[in-house]
């Protein structure tokens, strides 16, 4: 039995923002901005209303809706399985279209920013650009290199 209507919403965190707070709770701020803005804006009674997020943490919501985690959720919880294709490919399609055409030198066009042997290489030979995260393995000890605007839009 499925719904008849699916709903979303998109919540980011710029690469600064992940370095300064880190990529859990950076995840846990989208899911809940994601959570208690679409309740808000579908007008759902706060009260009647459960989310269910992937992983092992819930985020802490304000609005009184109440929230599970659900490890393997992607797998199993076929609304939990739409969210995150439209997490990956929402994700993907800002590192291909946009920070691609901002820093073509790093490839993001075909890495989509993932940890590849080809996007290691680009960071060595090029430095990091300003949409590195800096607390990332390969970019601690490498500062910023590239002569490019900030490019502050960074989706997890």
């Amino acid at each position: 039995d499925q719904p008849d209507l699916y709903v979303y919403q998109i919540a980011e965190r710029s690469n600064e923002e992940i370095d300064e707070m880190n990529i859990l709770r950076s995840t846990m701020d989208c899911f809940a901005d994601s959570i208690e803005t679409l309740v808000q804006k579908m007008n759902f009674p706060a009260n009647e209303t459960y989310s269910i997020v992937d992983g092992k943490k819930s985020p802490k919501l304000t609005n009184g809706v109440s929230c599970r985690p659900f490890v393997k959720g992607d797998s199993i919880v076929y609304t939990v399985a739409l969210a995150s294709i439209i997490a990956k490919v929402t994700r993907d399609k800002i590192m291909c279209d946009d920070i691609h055409s901002r820093y073509p030198q790093y490839g993001f066009d075909s890495h989509y920013g993932y940890s590849t042997k080809e996007h290691i290489e680009a960071i060595h030979k090029y430095g990091a650009s300003p949409v590195h995260r800096m607390s990332c393995k390969p970019t601690k000890k490498r500062p910023y290199e590239v002569d490019c605007k900030l490019y502050d839009r960074t989706f997890y």
